[in-house]
């Protein structure tokens, strides 16, 4: 138990340090931070790690399950255009199986887990869960999609720009249908621990900075409102008891 927490508390440092070197390098000269390509995709990575390290083994399983559901379906993407629109991912994000980063899993899981934590504070009627699930991974998609696919260039859309800060519009129907093959995963255990309450607040607002600062002023604003409502929920919540996050 004791070494699970050491562990647990390591990557929570390491992933610390990866958030703060990325804000400081967009403020302080990019000279000091030479040789940090390998950054990004073990930045996501940890964050993951960080959503399922106090889970049990069967959220863990699903998450996993979550995050193959979604990176099959990038791989449909790049091949077919359906669901998200033509587009090709470039070598910012490391390692590829089928021309898209394997640590596309790792970002699925992320923003299912953002849902998943935030609907565990919710009074919602199963019926609902799809929809509420869908569209709270859809909202995160309108934050990360125009600085990923813009100025950090993680990939490119093979059409003109136009939709949403050059993002077509097909792409958020994507992740909103991807979303509920999702949602209907058996999802009935969920942890609230202070590692994704972490990484929820934590990585949107190095998203929302970024964005910022390459002048992404609606979907940075868009980040901030999702951020301040995934506070006000959980905070205001009867079963938010800080004593109780492991």
């Amino acid at each position: 138990m004791i070494f699970k927490k050491v562990i647990s508390i390591s990557i929570l440092i390491f992933f610390l340090i990866l958030f703060c070197g990325g804000i400081l390098i967009q403020f302080l000269n990019e000279d000091m931070f030479k040789n940090t390509e390998w950054t990004p995709p073990i930045f996501i990575l940890t964050a993951a790690i960080l959503c399922a390290i106090n889970q049990k083994a069967r959220t863990i399983f699903l998450l996993l399950i979550a995050g193959l559901i979604g990176f099959s379906s990038e791989i449909i993407g790049v091949i077919t255009s359906f669901p998200y629109g033509g587009y090709d991912y470039t070598d910012k994000l490391g390692y590829k199986l089928f021309d898209v980063p394997l640590v596309l899993v790792c970002a699925w899981i992320i923003v299912s887990s953002f849902a998943l934590d935030l609907i565990s504070f919710l009074n919602i009627k199963k019926i609902f869960f799809p929809f509420v699930f869908a569209s709270i991974t859809t909202y995160y998609d309108l934050l990360i999609d125009p600085l990923m696919s813009g100025p950090l260039e993680y990939w490119l859309w093979n059409a003109e720009q136009g939709g949403f800060y050059g993002v077509p519009f097909e792409n958020f129907f994507g992740w909103f249908l991807v979303s509920l093959f999702i949602s209907v995963l058996p999802w009935k255990t969920w942890s609230n621990s202070m590692f994704p309450l972490i990484v929820n607040i934590l990585l949107p607002t190095f998203f929302i900075t970024t964005s910022f600062v390459n002048k992404l002023y609606f979907p940075g604003a868009l980040g901030i409102i999702m951020v301040l409502i995934y506070i006000l929920i959980i905070f205001r919540s009867n079963k938010f008891r800080p004593e109780n996050l492991s």
